[in-house]
């Protein structure tokens, strides 16, 4: 899957936001001002409705730092607090996670050696995901989402690669301090949100197997269209 190691999460390709006929109905919307539940920290399936990833490292004294709002439909769950997923273990698994990188991998089959820290700023990061090899990556454009702007690009695993032959038999893309990004299979796509948010870079990874079907990525695409960051006082 896509995260920390403990996880086995699995996810991507490439596109726009995806809207047709086939499109399954959009997730439950909350009334302005409604006040989303705390993710789980725990693996646990999930009632339809809105729920907030908190990021307490970037709190400041009297000015917290925005949570991450999602409107989740029903059928996904929560997995070790961190990755919203969809058709757990499956070769249609779908995958949001949400990422403060440190360092990029040079190369995500040959990992071993020196990784990469890019710069501070969302087109640092853009630029160096970008350049990685065997990663078929598209050019960073310009986005806005959930409020606050950056840059996307899309990325993949090279479709007839074999892990076996490649470091420690894993393919890994970067870490943040919770631990790596490694990718679970060939094929498998990550479109990447690069967000400042309030002077902080944030990145939200969508991802999915090669064997998600159109209305799969679909279902993804407006989970993560959904995604607002609100500042939300704890009760």
């Amino acid at each position: 899957m896509t995260t920390i190691r403990v996880s086995t999460l699995v996810g991507a390709i490439a596109g726009a936001l995806l809207a047709s006929a086939c499109t399954p109905s959009a997730p439950p919307t909350a009334a302005p001002g409604a006040t989303p539940q705390a993710m789980p920290s725990g693996t646990q399936a999930l009632k339809a409705g809105m729920y907030a990833f908190e990021f307490p490292q970037f709190d400041a004294p009297g000015k917290p730092f925005p949570k991450a709002v999602v409107t989740v439909p029903d059928g996904w769950w929560i997995k070790d607090g961190f990755a919203l997923t969809r058709r757990i273990d499956t070769p249609r698994q779908l995958v949001v996670t949400i990422w403060n990188v440190v360092d990029v991998y040079a190369n995500g089959c040959r990992w071993l050696g020196p990784m990469i820290h890019p710069g501070p700023t969302v087109d640092d990061l853009a630029a160096v995901l970008a350049a990685r090899p065997l990663r078929n990556a598209t050019a960073p454009v310009s986005v806005s989402l959930g409020g606050y702007n950056g840059k996307y690009l899309e990325w993949s695993v090279p479709i007839d690669i074999q892990f076996s032959g490649c470091d420690g038999g894993m393919f890994r893309s970067w870490t943040d301090a919770r631990g790596d990004r490694y990718q679970q299979g060939p094929g498998q796509v990550d479109r990447l949100w690069i967000l400042d948010i309030e002077a902080h870079r944030l990145l939200i990874d969508a991802t999915y197997m090669p064997g998600a079907t159109e209305q799969d990525r679909a279902e993804l695409a407006k989970v993560v269209k959904s995604i607002v960051f609100r500042t939300l006082t704890t009760p």
